[in-house]
């Protein structure tokens, strides 16, 4: 007997801005998700939650609601014309305050994970194109081009906007055949538009990537980027113990030096029995420490206005001159001269 959707999408999940995007599309194509949430059992405390994970065998349902519900043939292109930053979580405001297009890209490439697990961005690059690639193992499934519709339109609507320019992808390729209309695809995503391609995929002229945002801004920037730093980690920690230390060691740089008794207690373990665990994964508390300290230093100095005393003092060293002997160890030079060489 073959698998019902149900069945395959077990222990999905999807983040909850992600779902408050669907109910937003939704309700401008006419219709109204409040009731299959309330089934569902998916308050509005739980959408506003940006830790809060929602599982994809839900989103599934919803989705298939709006689809009957706004007869729309089209609806996931238009649910990506619809995108705020706010309906990305963190990841949008952290690519919106990036330098540069690229910059957005990079991050959303790694953090997309988070977003849905229905599906995976890859990119490779070849003679001056950068190319975003989706791919599903849900590609059977009639839902699956909504899903990637709305993630390309989004994608591309929001670029726009970012950049504040009207540049357009050099063409975007679908895998699944042409719902008709495909003057509509091209007005949303504004270039050229495939179908019954190999792969699904927008493909990007390199020079794209140069293009400054306009709300670039490096503060902000830091703060953000930290933010999604930590949902990843926090997302990866579901099952593991050194992310779940390593989430908890990022929690509390910002405001007090890490201890693994703090630690501990944050993770409700003995410190003795999180020492041992430790051991038994190869490591220990003052090695993930470290490497923590080593990640957030060079994201501060790359991304932040702050004085190198400054940062040391928020790593939690008492004095600079440990920051600095502990910068040399990490990357063979002192902090001003690695912030004046990659900056």
């Amino acid at each position: 007997m073959a698998a019902t959707p149900a069945n395959r999408m077990g222990g999905l999940t999807v983040a909850a801005h992600w779902i408050e995007f669907l109910r937003d599309a939704a309700a401008r194509l006419g219709c109204d998700l409040s009731p299959d949430l309330a089934r569902l059992e998916i308050d509005e405390t739980t959408l506003t939650d940006s830790n809060s994970r929602i599982p994809l065998q839900s989103e599934h349902q919803l989705l298939q609601r709006a689809l009957q519900d706004t007869g729309d043939p089209l609806f996931g292109l238009h649910m990506g014309e619809m995108i705020r930053p706010r309906f990305m979580g963190e990841l949008g405001y952290a690519a919106m305050s990036s330098a540069t297009l690229g910059d957005a890209v990079n991050l959303m490439i790694p953090f997309s994970r988070i977003t849905t697990e229905f599906a995976r961005l890859d990119s490779r690059s070849d003679n001056g194109r950068l190319t975003l690639t989706w791919n599903t193992p849900f590609e059977d499934l009639p839902e699956a081009r909504h899903r990637a519709e709305a993630f390309f339109a989004a994608a591309i609507t929001f670029g726009r906007w970012i950049t504040d320019s009207d540049q357009a992808p050099v063409r975007v390729r679908f895998r699944h055949a042409a719902p008709g209309r495909i003057a509509e695809y091209e007005r949303v995503l504004g270039c050229p538009v495939a179908f019954e391609e190999p792969e699904t995929a927008v493909v990007l002229d390199r020079t794209l990537l140069d293009l400054p945002l306009r709300d670039a801004d490096p503060d902000v920037h830091r703060v953000m980027r930290t933010r999604i730093q930590h949902a990843m980690t926090s997302y990866r920690a579901r099952d593991h113990l050194l992310d779940q230390v390593r989430a908890e060691i990022q929690r509390q740089i910002p405001r007090r030096p890490p201890q693994l008794e703090s630690v501990a207690e944050a993770l409700e373990l003995k410190p003795w029995t999180l020492r041992r665990r430790l051991r038994a994964e190869n490591t220990d508390f003052s090695t993930l420490l470290d490497a923590e300290r080593q990640e957030a230093a060079r994201d501060r100095l790359l991304y932040s206005e702050h004085s190198v005393s400054q940062i040391a003092a928020e790593l939690g060293y008492s004095e600079q001159s440990a920051f600095n002997r502990a910068f040399r160890r990490w990357f063979g030079c002192t902090p001003v001269d690695y912030r004046a060489r990659h900056r």
